[in-house]
């Protein structure tokens, strides 16, 4: 009597057993697919921008990286119209039309690319001001916010102008209560936002207590970011980004062999394992690369992810039009 019921009961756990690893199975592909499969995106590495970037003059570069934020007089192509002497017009080579016109995806991830090119219109100018006035590739900087925004439509993005995901940095009396795990005795006012930032507010990442910036416009989350991305900071740790700007200038390849030495034992990821095998890289992979080593995300394909939305919408274009502006006003001279 009691052997039946042994039996039973063994096949039964042994059915629960596989219930619940094909569920743990099935999260661990959904949470894989999240992160890329997911994506709008084309993965592959090209060289397509160095057809654009070779006819570029060494005093154009050369220029970019000398020039200061006081003396950068920058306008974009919407400001034609009110363009004075000295002031750099920026041409854009961008068009969203080709970009669509190049994606073969399904429905769903068309739907998703449409917004991409929506986001990538509306803010670039943002971007490439930015660039100019502060180093950080308009491409990078555009791949981020598309990324972790959800092109916009994320909730922390339409609640908070946050549009990079920053958090608010806990005060002396919030640390003491996360140390003492007494999270529910959290105020908002415990946190503390930087310039722009007007506010805090409450939305679960890493942490449910976690505590984001938020500001007026779009444009001070782009300010605030950048404000991140080149604070002055020693190279080689986590939350230092300033050295990858310098390291891995805009329109050439690059190898991060050197750099994914000087960031191992922060990062613990050696060269050949950012995009399996190849280390020598576009800029913006190699600048994505740099991101990754300095710890900006958690997300083992972070890197990937940010390089493979600048490949597929063509982003390096706004930097590489912003050296041939630079590279224009110079030959006016």
């Amino acid at each position: 009597m009691l052997e039946p019921l042994y039996r039973s009961a063994t096949s039964f756990l042994a059915t629960i057993a596989a219930v619940v690893a094909i569920m743990a199975g099935l999260y661990q592909y959904q949470n894989n697919r999240s992160t890329i499969v997911e994506l709008p995106i084309i993965k592959e590495l090209s060289q397509t921008y160095l057809k654009f970037s070779s006819s570029l003059s060494s005093s154009a570069f050369q220029h970019f990286y000398e020039v200061e934020e006081g003396q950068a007089r920058f306008y974009s192509e919407q400001q034609e119209a009110t363009l004075r002497p000295g002031q750099l017009l920026v041409r854009s080579s961008w068009n969203g039309d080709s970009i669509m016109q190049k994606l073969s995806f399904s429905k769903s991830k068309r739907r998703q690319a449409k917004r991409f090119v929506k986001y990538i219109e509306q803010y670039k100018s943002i971007a490439l001001r930015d660039m100019y006035l502060h180093k950080v590739p308009a491409s990078i900087k555009l791949a981020q916010a598309l990324l972790e925004s959800g092109a916009g439509e994320s909730q922390l993005a339409r609640k908070t102008n946050n549009h990079f995901g920053i958090k608010a940095r806990p005060g002396k009396s919030a640390r003491a209560k996360i140390r003492a795990r007494h999270y529910k005795q959290l105020r908002d006012e415990e946190f503390i936002p930087v310039q722009p930032a007007i506010s805090t507010y409450r939305f679960t990442d890493d942490n449910t207590y976690d505590r984001f910036e938020v500001y007026h416009g779009v444009g001070d989350s782009y300010q605030r970011h950048t404000q991140l991305l080149t604070r002055s900071c020693k190279s080689g740790g986590k939350g230092c980004y300033a050295w990858i700007w310098q390291e891995f200038p805009v329109g050439k390849d690059h190898s991060i062999v050197d750099a994914a030495r000087h960031h191992y034992r922060s990062s613990g990821i050696s060269a050949n394992d950012f995009f399996d095998g190849k280390t020598h890289l576009p800029y913006y992979a190699a600048c994505a690369a740099g991101l990754k080593m300095a710890g900006y995300a958690t997300s083992p394909t972070y890197h990937k992810k940010i390089t493979y939305i600048i490949e597929t919408y063509e982003l390096w274009r706004f930097d590489i039009d912003l050296l041939r502006a630079i590279d224009q006003s110079l030959n006016n001279e």
